[in-house]
Formats: C-alpha cells, sequence, structure tokens
C-alpha cells in the first residue's frame, strides 16, 4: 500500500490517491481541485483508478472531480446519504466559493459498514454525518488506517454549521464508530496532519 498527497491551493485540502502496490489499482479520495501534478501522478505511475470515493461533497473536496472522471472514467462513489449534496450547489457550497454551480450524480452509494475493495486493499465505510448529511470515512482495517474526511481533524473536527450539519450528530458517531479503532490506527483527516486514535482521545478537547 502506498498512499500519496496532494494539497489543494486555497483550501488547503488533502486529496488522497490510495494504491496497492501488487497491482497498480488505486482510489483518489476528495479531489478538491484540477491539479496538473495530480493527473501527471497518475500517468506517470500508470495507475488505473478503480474509483474516485468522497468522504463528503463539500466543493473543497469535489473541486476537481468532473476533469478526474472524464479522464479516467472511474466511477464516483459516496456515502448514500450524501448523494443530494453531491447533487444540490446550496449543499455542497459550490455557489459560496464563488464557483460555477456543481451537480453530479453518484456511480455507487455505500452504506454504512459496507467494504469496498480495489487490487488487494479494501477498507470500511463509517457512517460519520454531522459536517455535512451523509459524510463517511475509510477505515482500512488490516492497515490500521483511516481516511477522516472533515470529521476528524488532528485535536479538532468539522464544522457542524453549514446546511446538513449537526453537532452531537458528528460526536456521537466520532464516538460511537472511530475512537473506538484501535489506538495504533493513523488518522488522515481532510485538512492538516495526520494523527492517531491513541493522541485523539487522549487530547482532542471535542471527545474527552
Amino acid at each position: 500500500m502506498r498512499i500519496k498527497i496532494f494539497v489543494t491551493p486555497g483550501m488547503e485540502e488533502n486529496c488522497y490517491v490510495i494504491i496497492c502496490m501488487e497491482t497498480k489499482k488505486a482510489i483518489v479520495v476528495d479531489p478538491g481541485a484540477d491539479m496538473q501534478e495530480l493527473f501527471d501522478f497518475i500517468k506517470n505511475e500508470d495507475l488505473t483508478v478503480e474509483a474516485i470515493v468522497l468522504t463528503h461533497a463539500h466543493y473543497d473536496h469535489i473541486g476537481g472531480l468532473k476533469r478526474l472522471k472524464a479522464e479516467t472514467q472511474a466511477p464516483v462513489v459516496c456515502g448514500e446519504d450524501e448523494a443530494p449534496v453531491l447533487k444540490e450547489p446550496n449543499l455542497n457550497l459550490s455557489l459560496m466559493f464563488g464557483a460555477e454551480p456543481f451537480s453530479m450524480t453518484a456511480d455507487r452509494l455505500l452504506k454504512d459498514g459496507e467494504e469496498f475493495s480495489f487490487g488487494s486493499l479494501k477498507f470500511k465505510t463509517l457512517f460519520t454525518p454531522g459536517h455535512t448529511q451523509g459524510g463517511i470515512c475509510l477505515y482500512f482495517e488490516e492497515k490500521s488506517l483511516l481516511i477522516s474526511g472533515d470529521s476528524l481533524f488532528a485535536m479538532s473536527i468539522g464544522r457542524t454549521d453549514f446546511p446538513g450539519g449537526g453537532y452531537r450528530t458528528l460526536i456521537n458517531g466520532l464516538k460511537e464508530k472511530v475512537m473506538t479503532l484501535p489506538d495504533d490506527t493513523v488518522v488522515y483527516p481532510g485538512h492538516g496532519p495526520k494523527t492517531t486514535i491513541a493522541v485523539e482521545k487522549k487530547h482532542n478537547p471535542y471527545l474527552g
């Protein structure tokens, strides 16, 4: 397994390319901007993009989605309750960001607890709404790794004042599904540096 991180300009959102080294199959998580370096990397590494997976559909996480889908023909995948956010510009905040109104239909919707495989890798879908109405985390149990989107950050949590958000909903989901993961689980968030479950249990002021 290899993880390549691209930090998008402006909002400094983390876009992840997660690669099965045995097969060169990969997923791209949260393509927040149209970055040529991302496309060059996929081409130069000779990767087959099996899916474009969205932890949630806010515009700073989907700004490069249309080009990436057009160039790779990969299906767009998100949590089943996030489908309306991807389709509705007022919910995905594209209008707030001053962009063209963004609307897209996901190709596959994941249920809570559903597994998704590519190459020899797989993740389990953890439904963690509260930042958006259908946000998910991607849990690679065999690799002790979590992609947390904007649900959990190092020493913080995602905002809950956007449409479809809810503070108590997010806190409950994190405590029930994320903070119960093994302490050595490495957390890769939607913005900022990585952390671990152990550190967040001990130091995150929202989850004590």
